[in-house]
């Protein structure tokens, strides 16, 4: 179904239907913060009058991430999919994700639905943050700091998103205040990306300085100041103002709330959620109706599903698999090798071009047993300690036009995590430049950076380009279209849904 913020805007004819869309979102469960009870209420005007309306409709904000950052969502289509990092299996039999399909191989059309779901997805998600944030002044508490640390939280998962918006669309509509009639829609207008990002950081300062250094008991999982901190390290690292990245990646690293764990594997068991070295993570139970998360069933190769899992499962995965290039990036020895990459083997497999003789790669770290079919426990990382530590290394090699001791001292202590050796001393900016790509490469695999790491450090176009050549040797079917990469694809195209209805203006090469 296609729908958008503009559409859903465009029918809420009163304020009544903002709370029967948002009471949709409010969960029951028993997974610590999302432990709450549906309320039955149909009007804004009547639901916000209390702490308790506010966290619950709060929890729904969080929802929201949960909705971008699951497989059911095409987030992780566009952001690493996207990249050279992976791939997909082709099902000759299937062709019903064919447009999902195309943003692997840089043939998107204005009119791809998946593209629209996450900017749909998205701009719900900032609509419920936005009349949280207006409806909340008029709420009295008696605890001043727990409704400060509130407008926090929203604040920083609006600033989450149009981060994220910014980057895959350019030039997005900067919607902060609650659209509660058709007539509203046409004010709203698309933003200079300069605009977008200035209101990115203006929410994410303002919810560092509101946000606690950590959360404890069922808290755990919410919006810390390190996550808001490492947030404005990312922005100001994607707008190359790496003295100021630096500034902030330091707030987190200096904190002492934050560390590596032992081993790298059990990051992705369910037994170490929320670990010293969680800045965010999206929050996932397999025991929580419309909580869980279900990677496995996404990303398992096509006809592996039931071997992997254990339990029965159709045929329409093989999504988001590892690539060869993906595969050879690894040195002899890196641990995160096998906790990032497995292999279903079966003979059967030879029939798949992406096979190599009897085995089909896969993304391991979701792949963590469970006990209920199609409801997996694992959590999200969209950020983590070890990230910081490389981002803050990049940003100290630009500032220093090489590489400082401390920069080195922070990949080493990824690479030993990693059980490997030191990099080589003596390095020149170019060469610790390429080191630490390397290592932000392979240590965040499959967590949806790789693809805004592309851009960021301008190598989008000339590895994609290599990636598409490799990927034709084997994928015969690509047509001579596919991995036609320029410059105005570096950006998705904005919807046209929304650009019908609302007259945007396309991105230009669209």
């Amino acid at each position: 179904m296609k729908f958008s913020i503009i559409k859903k805007c465009s029918v809420m004819k009163n304020k009544k239907v903002i709370g029967l869309i948002l009471i949709a979102l409010i969960l029951s469960g028993c997974n610590g913060f999302l432990n709450q009870k549906p309320q039955s209420f149909v009007s804004s005007d009547t639901f916000y009058q209390s702490p308790t309306q506010i966290d619950e409709a709060l929890n729904g904000v969080y929802h929201g991430l949960a909705v971008l950052y699951n497989a059911g969502s095409s987030y992780w289509a566009m952001t690493e999919m996207r990249s050279d990092n992976t791939t997909f299996q082709y099902n000759e039999g299937n062709r019903g994700a064919l447009m999902r399909e195309q943003m692997d191989y840089f043939l998107v059309t204005v009119d791809n639905t998946y593209s629209q779901g996450v900017w749909r997805d998205m701009y719900h998600t900032i609509a419920q943050a936005n009349l949280l944030l207006n409806k909340i002044n008029d709420v009295t508490y008696a605890d001043a700091t727990k409704k400060s640390q509130i407008i926090g939280q929203a604040e920083y998962i609006r600033a989450l998103l149009y981060f994220n918006l910014v980057r895959l669309y350019g030039n997005v509509p900067l919607v902060l205040d609650p659209v509660s009639s058709p007539d509203q829609t046409t004010s709203i207008k698309q933003a200079k990306p300069a605009d977008v990002y200035a209101q990115i950081i203006k929410d994410a300062k303002d919810a560092a300085s509101k946000l606690p250094a950590t959360w404890t008991g069922s808290d755990l999982g919410r919006a810390t100041q390190g996550a808001a901190n490492t947030l404005l390290g990312d922005v100001y690292m994607t707008q190359k103002n790496y003295k100021t990245a630096h500034t902030y990646f330091q707030k987190v690293i200096s904190s002492g709330d934050y560390s590596l764990i032992a081993n790298y594997a059990d990051l992705w068991d369910t037994q170490h959620k929320n670990s010293a070295e969680s800045v965010f993570e999206i929050q996932y139970s397999g025991a929580t109706t419309n909580e869980y998360s279900n990677y496995i069933y996404t990303f398992a190769p096509i006809n592996g599903v039931t071997p992997i899992t254990g339990f029965p499962g159709g045929s329409n995965s093989g999504r988001n698999m590892p690539t060869r290039d993906m595969e050879k990036a690894y040195e002899s020895g890196d641990a995160r090798y096998p906790a990032s990459i497995a292999f279903f083997v079966d003979p059967t497999n030879t029939q798949w071009a992406e096979a190599q003789h009897d085995s089909v790669p896969y993304v391991n770290k979701y792949a963590t047993p469970y006990s209920v079919p199609n409801k997996q426990d694992n959590d999200f990382y969209v950020y983590r300690y070890a990230q910081v530590l490389l981002w803050d290394a990049e940003a100290q090699n630009e500032v220093s036009g090489g590489p400082t001791s401390q920069a080195y001292q922070y990949v080493n202590m990824v690479r030993q995590r990693a059980g490997l050796g030191d990099l080589a001393t003596g390095m020149s900016k170019a060469q610790f430049e390429t080191a630490v790509w390397h290592e932000e490469r392979v240590e965040g695999a499959f967590e949806d950076h790789r693809w805004f790491q592309l851009l960021r450090t301008g190598q989008a176009i000339k590895v994609m380009t290599a990636n598409g050549a490799e990927q034709k040797a084997y994928q015969t079917w690509l047509s001579s279209g596919s991995y036609n990469i320029d410059s105005h694809k570096l950006l998705f195209p904005i919807p046209q849904h929304d650009l019908l209805l609302q007259g945007y203006t396309q991105n230009p090469g669209w």
